[in-house]
């Protein structure tokens, strides 16, 4: 029986991996274990599925590293985890990412999917187009300060 269950709990976090695989490999990630990575120039984008010391529980984490910015011991320099700060939402996330709950396999990744493409798809994105305003802003803060010298 024991065995079963094991068989299980793995068959469903390989269909997790295999979700993920299919949101993030098109984006331009390149998957490493439990992690998906996305280096670019300006700012390298990580994903990263950590499992719970207690039970089959798992922790979705979306992080950044700015190249432009030493990271001092840290690991990266914005993390966050898949989330919401509605508490309905919140335990739907929980739910999800435990995979012993009773949620059938099917409705679990469409969920899953939606959520993720709700949630953390238009951030990657957005946190895109802030590096690129950023930098336009520090070219013409530059730009500026070389006028005042003259």
């Amino acid at each position: 029986m024991e065995n079963s269950i094991r068989y299980i709990l793995k068959w469903k976090k390989t269909e997790l991996l295999n979700l993920l695989n299919n949101i993030f490999l098109p984006l331009g990630f390149k998957r490493k274990g439990n992690s998906w990575v996305l280096n670019g120039n300006e700012i390298n984008k990580i994903i990263n599925l950590q499992k719970s010391q207690y039970g089959n529980v798992y922790y979705l984490h979306y992080n950044y590293v700015i190249n432009s910015l030493p990271l001092n011991n840290r690991k990266v320099h914005i993390d966050n985890q898949l989330g919401s700060i509605d508490k309905e939402e919140q335990a739907m996330i929980q739910g999800l990412l435990d995979l012993e709950s009773d949620i059938d396999t099917a409705d679990r990744l469409i969920k899953l999917f939606e959520v993720i493409n709700k949630k953390i798809v238009p951030e990657l994105n957005q946190y895109r187009r802030k590096m690129i305003c950023y930098k336009s802003l520090k070219d013409v803060s530059s730009y500026i300060q070389y006028l005042h010298t003259y």
